[in-house]
């Protein structure tokens, strides 16, 4: 039985969570950098956590976008 789509007020939340999740990401590598560049070996950990979290998001939020269609 398929799923039925999003309503306009689901795609609204979910395209702010990701504006969201886009800044706080951008912010967590830019903070990751300076911690590589300042001789931190943590900030490869974090860099390696913001991009397995966001693309793990991107990818959730895809395939229930695909299911629906």
């Amino acid at each position: 039985m398929p799923r039925v789509g999003w309503s306009v007020e689901q795609r609204a939340a979910v395209k702010r969570y990701m504006l969201f999740a886009t800044l706080f990401a951008v912010a967590g590598t830019v903070f990751s950098i300076f911690l590589i560049v300042v001789g931190n070996s943590g900030g490869w950990v974090v860099l390696a956590m913001i991009a397995c979290m966001y693309l793990a998001g991107f990818l959730f939020i895809g395939n229930i976008k695909r299911e629906q269609s």
